[in-house]
């Protein structure tokens, strides 16, 4: 009798210890408080995402790793299964395909939570100079870069010297470069030297941007007076 009775008080002691611990843990962890709310949310939103400070760690890894060079191209099988896990909540959210043609982008450092999910997308913010790269290609303004290219660097291709005498009149979408010289003696060594000048413009912006060198002398005064005349020498150094 003894014995069952110190085995019952036992028992009891016990339970009034578990009651004791439940009553006095159970309100730290119940929703209806603070940071009952804030554990219940932590855990539906990693039910949801997954462990999101895994995969950005993964994702910076990963970018450090492409950095470096040691990943020169995406598997076509990682590119799939990220095509697949981004169309799925594409579909989800706004109904639209991940697009094929843009690349994955990963936030630097400082840029803060700016990613539209816990996975990489092509929805996340990019580098202004991958949004200008693509722009022009979308667009095909490369032409006219490179045509724009040629005036504008006109003075760094040629010379301070030549480009004091030798202005740029025109780019043609047709590749045809016109050129105007300051007197009749810049126009002959112009002239000489137009081999030299396109395989300079080649190396600097490009070949077969321009296809013709079409140079120019002076603006000189017609000196023909009547219906008839005789064909002269030219201008020679009358206009320099």
């Amino acid at each position: 009798m003894s014995r069952l009775n110190k085995n019952e008080a036992g028992s009891a002691t016990a339970g009034q210890r578990d009651s004791a611990f439940k009553s006095v843990t159970a309100p730290e962890i119940a929703p209806q408080t603070p940071i009952g709310r804030v554990e219940a949310a932590r855990l539906a939103a990693a039910e949801r995402n997954g462990d999101i400070l895994a995969l950005r760690a993964l994702d910076r890894a990963r970018e450090a790793a492409f950095r470096r060079g040691d990943i020169k191209t995406r598997l076509p099988a990682r590119a799939d299964s990220r095509r697949s896990l981004a169309g799925t909540r594409d579909a989800a959210s706004d109904g639209k395909p991940d697009q094929l043609g843009d690349d994955v982008a990963t936030p630097g450092p400082g840029w803060g939570d700016v990613g539209s999910g816990p996975r990489p997308s092509h929805r996340d913010p990019h580098a202004l100079a991958d949004i200008l790269t693509r722009a022009v290609k979308d667009f095909g303004w490369g032409h006219q870069l490179d045509m724009a290219a040629v005036t504008a660097r006109w003075e760094e291709v040629v010379g301070p010297n030549v480009a004091r005498h030798v202005t740029v009149v025109s780019f043609g979408d047709d590749g045809v470069l016109t050129l105007q010289a300051s007197s009749s003696s810049w126009e002959a060594q112009i002239k000489a030297l137009l081999a030299t000048l396109h395989a300079r413009l080649n190396a600097e912006v490009g070949p077969n941007v321009v296809k013709q060198i079409v140079v120019q002398g002076p603006q000189r005064p017609s000196w023909k007076h009547g219906r008839y005349s005789v064909p002269g020498r030219g201008p020679r150094d009358t206009y320099g």
